[in-house]
Order: C-alpha cells, then sequence, then structure tokens
C-alpha cells in the first residue's frame, strides 16, 4: 500500500512541478538571466530555434574574440623573439589565458543552452512555492552580478587609461605588427585601447557571467536539498516514530535532487577544469607582473584583475560547497535517530521489512555517496578541494617570485 502511494507520489510529483505558479521573483530570476546572455548572442530558451538578431550578436562577438586571440598571440610571439623575461611575458600570458578561457566558454555555454535553460526553469519552478527562496536567490544573482560588473568596468578603464598616459617608447611596446613613426603613434593609441576596452568587456564580462549563472544554478539545488531536509527535521524533532512512507519519500525525493545536482555537473563538468586553470594562471600571470615597474594605472587594472578572479573562484567553490554540504546534513542525525521495537507489531512484518529496507537504503546514501558537483570526476567541489587548490596556488606563486 505503501508502495503503492509512493510510485503514485512519484508519478504526480513532475506534473505538480511543472504547474506551480511562478512567484514574482521566480519570473524576476528568468528574466535576469535571460537578458544577461542576449547581451552576447546567446538565446536562453527551450524552443528549438533562437533569434536571427541574436544569432548575428553572437557571430560578430565571436569574431572579435578571435581576431583578438591571434593578435595575443602574435605579441607573445614578438615578445618571445626580443628574448623578453618571463615577468615581461607575464601581461601578455595573463590577458591571453582570459582570451582562451573565453572562447572556449563562449562555445560552450552556446552549445548547450538549451540543456541549462531547461534545468534552469525546472529549478526555478520547483521553488516556486517558496517566495523567500527565490528572493534569496534573486539577490543572490542581482547583486554580485553588478559588483563584477563594476570591477570588469574599473579593469578596463584602468587598461585604456594606461595606454593614453604612456609614452611614446612605452606605446611602441604594444605595436607587435608594423613600425610608425612618432607622429603616426596615436593610432596604436587608439587600436589598443579600444581592443583592451573589448576584450575586458566582452571575454571577462562573459566569464563573470558564466561562472556567477553556475553559482546561480547551484544555490538553486542548495535549496532543494533544504526544503527536503528541514521537513524531515521536522519530524524528528516531533518525536514520532518515522514510518516506511516517510522514509520511502524522502529517499525518493533526495534521489530527485541527486539526479538534478548531476545533471548540473554534467553539463557545467568540462567548462568548471577549463574555469580553475584559467583562473589559477591567469592569477599566478598577474601575480607575477605585479613585480615589474607598472605605471599606477596598470597597476589598479592588474589589482581589479586579481579581486575579480579570486571573488569568481571563492564563490564557485562556496555555491558547490553548500550542496556537498546540505546533501549529507541529516546522515548523523538519521543514522543515530532510535528506532522504537514497539512500533510494530507481529502482524506487520512485511511493513517492519520495509521500513528497515527504506531506513538503510538511505542511511547508505547519505554516508557512504559522495553527492555534489564534481568536475568531470576529477574532484568534487567542497571544502577540502579548495584547500588543496588554495595550497598549490600559493606555492605557485611563492616559485614564480623566486624565479627571476
Amino acid at each position: 500500500m505503501h508502495l503503492a502511494v509512493l510510485n503514485f507520489t512519484k508519478t504526480r510529483s513532475p506534473i505538480t512541478e511543472s504547474i506551480k505558479p511562478c512567484s514574482e521573483y521566480a519570473v524576476r530570476l528568468k528574466s535576469f538571466w535571460s537578458y544577461a546572455f542576449a547581451i552576447f548572442g546567446i538565446d536562453m530558451c527551450i524552443r528549438g530555434h533562437e533569434s536571427r538578431k541574436k544569432r548575428i550578436v553572437f557571430i560578430v562577438l565571436a569574431i572579435i574574440q578571435l581576431i583578438i586571440f591571434f593578435h595575443y598571440i602574435t605579441g607573445l610571439i614578438h615578445n618571445v623573439a626580443l628574448e623578453s623575461t618571463i615577468t615581461k611575458l607575464s601581461g601578455y600570458a595573463s590577458i591571453f589565458a582570459c582570451i582562451c578561457v573565453s572562447i572556449f566558454n563562449f562555445w560552450f555555454m552556446n552549445r548547450r543552452r538549451v540543456a541549462m535553460t531547461k534545468l534552469l526553469d525546472d529549478s526555478i519552478s520547483y521553488l516556486s512555492g517558496h517566495p523567500e527562496c527565490t528572493k534569496r536567490v534573486w539577490q543572490y544573482s542581482l547583486i554580485p552580478s553588478i559588483g563584477l560588473f563594476a570591477i570588469t568596468l574599473a579593469q578596463a578603464s584602468f587598461a585604456s587609461a594606461d595606454v593614453f598616459t604612456k609614452d611614446n617608447a612605452g606605446i611602441r611596446t604594444y605595436n607587435t605588427l608594423f613600425s610608425l613613426a612618432d607622429e603616426y603613434l596615436y593610432i596604436t593609441r587608439i587600436v589598443v585601447g579600444v581592443e583592451f576596452i573589448v576584450s575586458v568587456l566582452i571575454c571577462v564580462g562573459f566569464g563573470n557571467i558564466s561562472v556567477w549563472f553556475f553559482n546561480h544554478m547551484c544555490h538553486l539545488v542548495f535549496y532543494r536539498f533544504k526544503h527536503l531536509n528541514m521537513k524531515l527535521e521536522e519530524l524528528l524533532r516531533s518525536g514520532k516514530q518515522l514510518s516506511s512512507f516517510h522514509l520511502a519519500q524522502y529517499r525518493a525525493q533526495h534521489q530527485l535532487a541527486c539526479q538534478v545536482t548531476e545533471e548540473l555537473s554534467c553539463l557545467w563538468s568540462p567548462l568548471i577544469v577549463i574555469w580553475m586553470f584559467g583562473f589559477i594562471l591567469g592569477f599566478c600571470f598577474a601575480m607575477r607582473a605585479l613585480q615589474t615597474k607598472l605605471s599606477i594605472f596598470l597597476l589598479l587594472a592588474f589589482l581589479a584583475d586579481i579581486s575579480r578572479q579570486l571573488w569568481l573562484i571563492v564563490g564557485l567553490f562556496k555555491a558547490a560547497s553548500l550542496v556537498n554540504v546540505e546533501a549529507h546534513k541529516l546522515a548523523v542525525k538519521l543514522v543515530t535517530f532510535p528506532i522504537s521495537k514497539s512500533a510494530f507489531t507481529d502482524a506487520d512484518k512485511v511493513i517492519c521489512m520495509e521500513y528497515y529496507f527504506n531506513y538503510l537504503l538511505l542511511s547508505e546514501r547519505l554516508v557512504n555517496t559522495r553527492i555534489g558537483i564534481n568536475a568531470s570526476g576529477l574532484f568534487l567541489l567542497n571544502g577540502s578541494s579548495f584547500l588543496s587548490m588554495v595550497g598549490t596556488v600559493l606555492t605557485y606563486v611563492i616559485v614564480l617570485y623566486q624565479s627571476q
């Protein structure tokens, strides 16, 4: 009987979630990410076709990124040919790493936009009945996005200001394709200044939006586990004996939440690895560039870039760690929860067996299963992996600062 009720509940749950009316903040969330990606020509929709206008914008931005990519390759080759030191190359390498990550990120997000949008809509619809949660996620999505955009805008402004305040000898270091007389160096200033602004706003700006969109999805999954745990905690605090139906229902809903977590990992796993590699490489080269004699504007630009990358990588690990912690939160409580022998009579042997079966399966899942966001199966994004990464980065920073 309990299994029949459970099967009926599992059958109805997707339909029930899909017809929940969206709250005000749920609608705002969907609109926010739709507009944010539309700026870069990516149509976040689940329909089969996309806007022609957005497609043109996407192609134009992709071409611009490729042009900037080849320009910085030329700059790197030119500096290597002049036997520049690693310290002198660090500025180029930091920006070049950012552009490489941006190109892959741009292509990847466009390729999987439909699946990502469907997961976003399903996750928001699940929380539509909890307006307080959607409001918090909305604030978490909006406020940091504005802060990251401000840092990116400051970085672009400082970089372009550095170009226009350099002397002729300094501006010639940016001209790697052809030589110009001093009276025509203003052309180089304009081209390089505009390129800095465009590359930062497009490459860096899109990277900010992509990473924070992933963090937003992690928070949606976190609140899914949180509300599921709150229901079970209420039963545990009430002092009532958990029924077989409660255990089976919780296990089924926990399984659905785990499937959403696994889908989130699968959709973003290759990109997470690229983000990690790009952030670590860009951060190390940016720190090394601070060893050189930089102008005040270029120094501020590098400091803004370092703070932005730190913000993104800490936010990424924090959001993913929340999912990992919340998914296992009730493991200790459930395992140590006392089971009353008098709760079942001899006539309830079938129900008793069903109860212990569900209890053991649920305990096994919570205790021995690693639930969370993984990076292509290489490691789980949690507090331990974050500390390991911090140790690795600090080691490389020390080595870079000691090398000449």
